[in-house]
This record gives C-alpha cells, sequence and structure tokens, in this order.
C-alpha cells in the first residue's frame, strides 16, 4: 500500500509538473498556492516520521505484521481501500484536465480537490494496513515522542516560516561564498568575484549568494532529522557514541551545499542556465539531505547497532517475492528517473541508459517473483500486439526533437550505439513488464476483484496509461493490452503484446532517427 500511494504521488507530480505548464507562484491567489505548497510539506514531513517511527517501534505497531489473509479474506489489498486509493488519486488528477487558463480562477476549487484527493489515498493505505483502533493503540503506546514528532511535522511549514529570516548568518554565508569561489577558479573558465555583493560569476552566468545559500537550514533539518532517529531508535543504538551522528551530518551538510552551489553555477555557464535555475536549483538540496539522511541513518544502523533483547515482532515478509512490491517498485523506479533526468540533463531524453539501468535493476531485485511466473508467448497477444504497433505508426504526430539529434550527433559512434541499444532493450524488454505489471497486473489482477471491478479497472488503466504517454491512440492500446491480459488472467500475455508493440515502434524509430515515435 506505500508503494501504491508513493507510485500515485509521483505520478500526480510528474503530471502537473511535466505534462501541464502551471506557474502558481505567477497567479494572484498566492496564500491558496501557499496552502498546497504547505500541505505537501506536511505530508511528506508526516511520511518521514512514520517511515522512521514504525521500524523504530514495531512492538507498538505490530497490527503490520499480521500474517497476509489474517482478516482480508485473502486479498492483497482489501477492495474498500483500494477502490478508496483510486477515488483520491482520480480526483487529484482531475484539475489536470482543465484549461490552463481556468486554473487560477478555480484555483480554492483545485486546491480542495487536491487536499480531498491525498487525504483519500493516504486513508486508504492506514485502512488497507489497520483499523482507525489499531492505529490510535499503537500512537498511545508509542509515547509521548511519537507524538512530538508528529505534531512537528504537521506544524513543520509554520516552524520554518517563523525561522525564515534565522537562516542568514553573515559570517556563514561569507565562508560558503568564499569556499565556492576557490571551486570555481580551480575550473577552467572566466571567474568573477564580488566580494561585497557576494556576487559570483562564470562565463557570464552569475548569481548572488545570499543569508539561504548559508546552508543555516541544512543544518536544521539534518539535525531534526537526525534527532527523532536517535530519539526513535535509542534502544536500539549505543548512546551516546552514536551522537556523534549529529556533528558529522552537520559538517556534510556544509560540504554538500558548497559543492551545490558551485555546481549550479557551473551548470548555469556551461550547460544551461534554465536548468541551473527551474531545475537544479529546485530540487538539489532536497535531493541532498534526502541522500545524507539516508546515508547518516544507514551508518547509525551498521556501526552504532546494538543487539535488541526481548520479544519482538515477526519479520518481514521475502520483500523480493512480494506480489504488490514487484508490481509497483520498478514503475517508481521508472519514474523517479525520469524526473531526475528533467531536473539534471537538458536534454533528458540522452539519460536514457542510466534509466535503463536504474530500471533493470529494480526488475532484477524482484527476480525470484519473475521467475515463477509462466513466460510462453502465445500467438494472441503477439499478433494483437503487432497492430497497436502499427497502428501506433500510423497515428503518430511528434516529429523529431532537433535537441536530442543534436546530442545524439554529438556523440562518440561508440556511445551513440550504447545510447540506441538501451533506448531499444528499454522500449522492447524493460518498459513493458514495468508497465504492464502495473497498469494490468496490479490494477486488474490484484484490485480488481470480480468481473465488473476488473472491467472498471480495465478502463482505468488504460486511461492511467493515456495520461502518461499522451498519444492519441494510448487509450485504445492501454485497452487492448488489458483485453489480452483479460483474456487468461496472465501478465506474460500483456507483456508480450505490449514488447511486440514497441518492437514495431522502435524499429521504426531506429530506422527514421525520429525516437519521439517510442
Amino acid at each position: 500500500m506505500t508503494a501504491l500511494l508513493v507510485a500515485q504521488l509521483v505520478f500526480v507530480a510528474i503530471v502537473y509538473q511535466f505534462l501541464r505548464d502551471i506557474d502558481c507562484t505567477s497567479f494572484g491567489q498566492q496564500k491558496v498556492c501557499d496552502v498546497v505548497r504547505d500541505g505537501m510539506g506536511r505530508a511528506l514531513a508526516l511520511l518521514a516520521v512514520l517511515a522512521l517511527a514504525i521500524p523504530a517501534r514495531r512492538r507498538s505497531f505490530g497490527f503490520l505484521w499480521r500474517r497476509p489473509g489474517d482478516d482480508l479474506d485473502g486479498a492483497l489489498i482489501p477492495r474498500r481501500s483500494a477502490g478508496m486509493a483510486l477515488a483520491g488519486f482520480a480526483i487529484a488528477l482531475l484539475p489536470a484536465l482543465a484549461p490552463t487558463s481556468a486554473f487560477e480562477p478555480m484555483l480554492p476549487l483545485f486546491a480542495l480537490m487536491w487536499a480531498v484527493g491525498f487525504g483519500l489515498m493516504a486513508v486508504a493505505v492506514l485502512a488497507a494496513t489497520g483499523s482507525a483502533r489499531d492505529w490510535l493503540a499503537a500512537l498511545r503506546d508509542a509515547g509521548p515522542v511519537m507524538a512530538g514528532a508528529l505534531l512537528l511535522a504537521l506544524i513543520s511549514p509554520e516552524l520554518t516560516a517563523l525561522a525564515e529570516h534565522a537562516w542568514d548568518w553573515p559570517a556563514l554565508t561569507r565562508l560558503t561564498f568564499d569556499l565556492v569561489a576557490r571551486l570555481l577558479a580551480m575550473v577552467p573558465g572566466a571567474l568573477y568575484v564580488e566580494t561585497g555583493t557576494l556576487i559570483l560569476g562564470f562565463d557570464e552566468f552569475y548569481v548572488e549568494v545570499g543569508g539561504p545559500c548559508s546552508g543555516l537550514q541544512g543544518f536544521a533539518l539534518i539535525t531534526l532529522m537526525l534527532t527523532v532517529y536517535l530519539t526513535l531508535f535509542r534502544d536500539r543504538l549505543r548512546l551516546p557514541q552514536a551522537l556523534v551522528l549529529i556533528p558529522i551530518g552537520i559538517a556534510a551538510s556544509f560540504v554538500l551545499n558548497v559543492l551545490r552551489i558551485a555546481v549550479l553555477v557551473w551548470i548555469g555557464a556551461r550547460i544551461s542556465p534554465q536548468l541551473a535555475v527551474d531545475g537544479f536549483h529546485s530540487h538539489a538540496g532536497w535531493l541532498t539531505f534526502t541522500l545524507l539522511s539516508f546515508a547518516l541513518i544507514g551508518v547509525g544502523h551498521l556501526v552504532f547497532a546494538r543487539p535488541v533483547t526481548g520479544p519482538t515482532a515477526a519479520p518481514l515478509p521475502p520483500v523480493r517475492r512480494d506480489p504488490a512490491a514487484a508490481m509497483l517498485v520498478p514503475l517508481i523506479v521508472m519514474l523517479l528517473t525520469g524526473l531526475a533526468a528533467a531536473t539534471l540533463v537538458t536534454v533528458p531524453a540522452l539519460a536514457y541508459p542510466a534509466r535503463a539501468l536504474a530500471i533493470a535493476a529494480a526488475l532484477a531485485l524482484f527476480a525470484p517473483y519473475w521467475r515463477g511466473m509462466d513466460w510462453r508467448p502465445g500467438a494472441v497477444p503477439l499478433g494483437a500486439g503487432l497492430l497497436v504497433g502499427a497502428l501506433w505508426l500510423i497515428t503518430a504526430t511528434a516529429p523529431a526533437d532537433p535537441a536530442l539529434t543534436a546530442g545524439l550527433d554529438a556523440l562518440s559512434p561508440a556511445m551513440h550505439g550504447l545510447w540506441v541499444l538501451s533506448r531499444l532493450a528499454g522500449a522492447i524488454l524493460l518498459v513493458p513488464l514495468v508497465e504492464e505489471a502495473a497498469f494490468r497486473g496490479f490494477l486488474i489482477g490484484t484490485l480488481g476483484g470480480g468481473r465488473w471491478g476488473r472491467l472498471a479497472m480495465l478502463v482505468v488503466g488504460a486511461a492511467l496509461f493515456a495520461l502518461l504517454h499522451a498519444h492519441p491512440v494510448a487509450f485504445v492500446a492501454g485497452l487492448a493490452f488489458g483485453l489480452v491480459f483479460l483474456r487468461r488472467m496472465r501478465l506474460a500475455d500483456a507483456v508480450w503484446a505490449h514488447a511486440a508493440a514497441n518492437l514495431v515502434t522502435a524499429s521504426a524509430a531506429a530506422l527514421s532517427g525520429n525516437w519521439a515515435v517510442v
């Protein structure tokens, strides 16, 4: 259920960030925009606290480790929770269907729809894993520390606003400025340094190192995260030795902040000012904070762990054989790597070899589950896929991307060949399995239930498939793959049909050089 929630959130974020050209900050109703932004911040903070608290207090949350099927009537996910999650997902995506001109006048209504949609998705996770009584009892048993952590997460936007001017420590800002300048001085190029105004220029790209760039915000975030971690896991860590993680985290946060600003300036000067300002600047800080947090928590478990005494909850089930994880985690990896490519690369399609490698690794993680399936191909799935591929080509209207063409032409023959091979492998082997597992295997096979439920999930899966691909016949293709799946309820049939369709389109793309048709 957590994987389903994450996949839904990432999908919604991609739709509103990349498929719709909406700049909320340009609207007159800035307060409504702030409510939407702060709501997402609260949700992420609450998820972070729960992600730390549940494994730290497994005895309190013992109901989460019940054996599958204990009270679910044999279903992987309760039908009511599945319906609630999909209803919330649909409500959150409904505003994306409105014209851009409608967003400003209807923003309050859309904000309410997002709140209701995300709320239903979150409640679906809670309802699928335990009753309201279970969750309330667990929170009471976890004690006041847990309650305080959840309260801090809930009011995190207000705390950030109160500390808005606390990040400006002039001495630290100047030290950051000096270190960034020293780093850039080591790189060939024209460096401009204005010490009075803290302006840095590099090859005609200029930035001002202001108070928020000092790194204090990162210090506060990493200190808060590690404090919550050390508090929740205090019975499993060697204290006070583990407290050394906090100064290590602060020092690492400062170093990463200096590197982040230097890389931002270099990207703006050598690659793309737009990528530096709109992509890297917006996401790099949170990305580095997240990676540093996970790294330090991992170090804490490896270096400062002590044996746990007393009764413990039952061990986790084997994740590599878990059907829901196998069908959803690779899709999450595919979506997240696409988001990362759009953030870090001027021409995101050029990063496809790295994306293909990450997707292949995600699929390989669940190899025990995939090996247990019957992969024999059939004439009907292959024939249906070839027809879909032909229809896709006939209706293709996307012209070749000149930026991608220029980028590929600039590659060496070996790198160009590697890109083409990875693109073909991704289209024909990886993507069919990832997308069919999620849109057909999970939606129809897991969530569908009876005949009418499966028909409803057939339409829902085709609609999501069409929204992701933005192609005239994507909805028809989704219906075709779904019907192939329903014919024998075999995921392999849908995968073979999708692979055959992509074989047609990928072959045409390789021959014509227009990769937009895939």
